[in-house]
């Protein structure tokens, strides 16, 4: 089995769990993201709840992991979440391996792209979904600087 390569952050904030992506990921990463994202998750179980992925410093990954991620994609959905957000400022190869990945909307789930963490954070609020803005910053500032 190889290194992980990829890094992520994962953090439940209410009835929303945020994470955050850097670096290109190989197999072995989305494998370990996945079993540690269900963890994370299990206190929303059972609730409707949302997720707000960001991925500013993702860098793509190997085709071996878009089989991974669109089941963990179908768990959520399974599990109860009904608003997908993804953060990133527009860019073609993100935009397109990330819509071959990760469902569209449906009926009792719906998915928007973001270019910044304040739109997600808002067009959540506005559906119900509330976090603490200043704890969600400063999470993104610690793992923004760590990926820089």
């Amino acid at each position: 089995m190889l290194a992980v390569h990829g890094r992520w952050k994962i953090k439940v904030f209410n009835n929303v769990l945020i994470q955050w992506f850097a670096d290109s990921w190989n197999e072995e990463a989305i494998i370990k993201h996945v079993k540690e994202f269900k963890r994370a998750a299990a206190p929303l179980l059972g609730k409707k709840w949302a997720i707000i992925s960001v991925f500013e410093h993702w860098e793509l990954g190997v085709p071996a992991i878009e089989s991974h991620v669109s089941e963990a994609c179908e768990w959520f959905k399974l599990n109860g979440c009904v608003k997908d957000c993804h953060v990133y400022t527009s860019s073609a190869s993100k935009g397109m391996q990330l819509e071959k990945m990760i469902p569209s909307s449906t009926a009792g789930y719906e998915r928007r792209v973001f270019e910044n963490l304040d739109g997600a954070i808002t067009w959540l609020d506005d559906e119900g979904f509330h976090v603490n803005e200043a704890e969600v910053r400063t999470e993104h500032k610690l793992f923004h600087k760590d990926a820089a």
